[in-house]
């Protein structure tokens, strides 16, 4: 069992993200239902360049306006520079690099960095170029696969 040394902690302060606009990447993506519509919808967890905590953005597909859906959906893509119009193909998202504007709003008295809305590539321009501290834990899915012949003599593992 292990045996907790107090000296050998130290509080750690996290200062919260400033609001205004950020490169931000996406480290994770979950398909959920919402709690309060109940509609189906994506929870984005992104990083946010240079800073140490995350913000989430919540694109939820709402049957009864697919217009302002498809809008909120496009404007993500465009965001993030994802082509691969197969909402399925989600994971893929991990890694990619986009823009938001971060608000701060009260949660249970406290200020919290909030994504107010998705920058478009053209106002992603005057931003600093993106650093990120942590890697993205899972490596791009490539999109195509090269088929191997067992039968290659040149294989270096045959």
């Amino acid at each position: 069992m292990w045996q907790f040394n107090p000296n050998e902690y130290e509080a750690s302060e996290f200062s919260i993200i400033p609001q205004g606009d950020h490169r931000v990447r996406i480290e994770d993506v979950e398909f959920k239902k919402s709690k309060s519509s109940g509609n189906d919808m994506f929870e984005i967890t992104l990083a946010v360049s240079g800073h140490s905590g995350n913000v989430w953005h919540y694109l939820t597909l709402d049957p009864n306006d697919p217009k302002k859906t498809n809008q909120k959906i496009g404007t993500f893509f465009e965001s993030f520079g994802i082509t691969d119009y197969n909402m399925m193909n989600y994971p893929r998202w991990k890694g990619k690099v986009g823009g938001a504007r971060i608000i701060h709003e009260e949660y249970n008295g406290d200020q919290r960095a909030k994504v107010r809305f998705l920058l478009s590539k053209r106002n992603q321009e005057k931003l600093a170029p993106a650093k990120f501290g942590n890697a993205v834990s899972a490596a791009p899915v490539a999109d195509n696969y090269a088929v191997i012949d067992d039968d290659d003599d040149g294989l270096p593992f045959a």
